[in-house]
């Protein structure tokens, strides 16, 4: 584990003793990559297991590399294996050369506090304002699931390839070739090739060769050079 990683851990096991059950802390280390990144969890809400993969909001933070004007992201909505909907924030650690190294992740269940507003919401306005006020105004440009979570770096990459061919990868003879090629550059784009088997993966799904997979990348990367 990088050494700066390891630091946070005391911190991140007094917090999750203070927040309790209902609020998830992990850490992520991509040190040796983002495939197994996942080294700390507590409280688990979200299903993951030490050694599961970075998640999509990960390769999004590593493609615009907000890390650099930004040291956190709070109240986004992230989604569990099971289809559970979290509340989520995230804190970048950074090296002397604000190189991203690990994430602190803390991904909270607010469906106790939400159902106890619906109960009370006309009896109690003083709990509606506080929702209001502390709750809804925070998230509210973030409504939509911006992370998933993923128990293997098989199922990241499996769930993203069914995401984007809308179903067709059940039927996987019948993707075109420019389907194809959609589907890569948004892999691509999302960074999901720096995943160790992201690539056959993707020759599986599209019952093609890993060559024929590369050529494909090399199309679409082609492709963003020319367009910028």
């Amino acid at each position: 584990m990088h050494s700066m990683v390891k630091h946070y851990i005391p911190i991140l096991n007094f917090l999750a003793d203070m927040l309790g059950k209902d609020t998830e802390i992990v850490l992520q280390d991509f040190s040796q990559g983002f495939d197994h990144s996942l080294v700390y969890i507590k409280n688990n809400l979200s299903g993951r297991e030490i050694g599961a993969p970075a998640t999509d909001f990960v390769f999004e933070v590593l493609k615009d590399k907000r890390y650099l004007t930004q040291d956190y992201v709070v109240n986004y909505r992230s989604k569990t294996i099971n289809g559970r909907e979290l509340y989520s924030s995230s804190f970048f650690i950074k090296n002397a050369q604000a190189e991203l190294v690990g994430m602190i992740c803390m991904n909270a269940d607010k469906s106790k506090l939400q159902q106890l507003q619906s109960l009370f919401k006309e009896s109690l306005s003083c709990l509606q304002d506080l929702m209001d006020n502390k709750e809804e105004k925070s998230v509210s440009m973030t409504e939509e699931v911006t992370e998933n979570f993923y128990s293997t770096a098989e199922n990241l990459i499996e769930a993203t390839i069914a995401k984007e061919a809308k179903g067709k990868v059940l039927r996987k003879y019948n993707l075109t070739r420019t389907e194809k090629l959609a589907i890569v550059k948004f892999l691509n784009q999302k960074g999901f090739f720096d995943l160790k088997d992201a690539v056959s993966k993707v020759a599986e799904a599209f019952r093609m060769s890993e060559v024929s997979i590369y050529k494909y990348i090399q199309i679409v990367r082609q492709d963003d050079i020319e367009g910028k």
